[in-house]
């Protein structure tokens, strides 16, 4: 697909009352719908420090953080008292509001339903971006029993999504993303922050280790209970259109549905 990348591209768009950022564009391999390109964008800030999977498994369609997406915030609900909202393992629960935070009715018009994620990742990162893509895709490069991919309406970023960020005149794509810890690496990545974050896939040799962006850059396995940064992501229907906008931070791309 066409991805942006660097350190600060004006990739901006104002969705859900709020700044997200345009992934790229992809194609049906990549989500699942026939035929058709689709935009994916994430949340530009964090909804919030969740555990992965409050049991501590990397099985994503049954996991807490995957249901708090796709059953509460999608639905923008409150989903404080279900059995998913917890910020590490089962000891800690936390706040899972997101009747405000949420998708709106008139944004949740605009998202594409039941994409296909694919659940697939290395045993290692000594791997690059092109190694991450294609096992995340790759339906042995699962961990014994596990899901090779899934479909619903909400996700997290792949690791190779983050490996792809960066700027490739500075950080060639051969270099490991166990290795980005660099400031020619994640220091030209626009999807790093300044924390821990998730990302869908689980590791493929171990039951309970999930890919995630550490605070310094670099790709790395955590435990799924613990309590990271969760960004959503989303795939928008082919026929939401721009009506303005530039993409930059202060005049972000302004989108509609063209049926609205």
């Amino acid at each position: 697909g066409y991805r942006y990348e660097g350190k600060d591209p004006n990739n901006y768009v104002y969705f859900n009352n709020e700044l997200w950022r345009i992934i790229g564009v992809f194609g049906s391999s990549s989500h699942g719908v026939s035929n058709t390109n689709l935009v994916k964008i994430i949340r530009n800030d964090s909804i919030g420090g969740y555990a992965w999977h409050k049991s501590n498994t990397n099985d994503l369609p049954n996991s807490s953080l995957y249901h708090l997406l796709n059953d509460y915030y999608y639905t923008a609900t409150n989903g404080t008292s279900s059995s998913y909202c917890y910020q590490h393992s089962t000891t800690v629960t936390g706040n899972c509001d997101y009747t405000q935070i949420g998708l709106q009715t008139d944004y949740r018009n605009m998202v594409q339903t039941n994409t296909t994620w694919y659940l697939g990742g290395p045993s290692s990162n000594s791997n690059p971006a092109s190694t991450y893509y294609a096992n995340e895709r790759d339906s042995s490069k699962i961990y014994s029993g596990r899901s090779p991919s899934t479909t619903g309406n909400v996700g997290l970023m792949y690791a190779s999504d983050y490996g792809y960020s960066v700027l490739s005149s500075s950080c060639a794509r051969t270099i490991n993303l166990g290795s980005y810890n660099t400031n020619a690496c994640a220091g030209n990545a626009w999807l790093k922050k300044e924390t821990y974050e998730w990302t869908i896939n689980p590791l493929s040799n171990i039951s309970n280790f999930v890919w995630t962006v550490g605070f310094t850059g670099r790709v790395g396995g955590n435990p799924a209970y613990n309590g990271f940064a969760s960004r959503p992501v989303l795939y928008l229907k082919s026929d939401v259109t721009v009506m303005g906008g530039d993409g930059s931070l202060d005049n972000p791309y302004r989108i509609r549905l063209v049926s609205s």
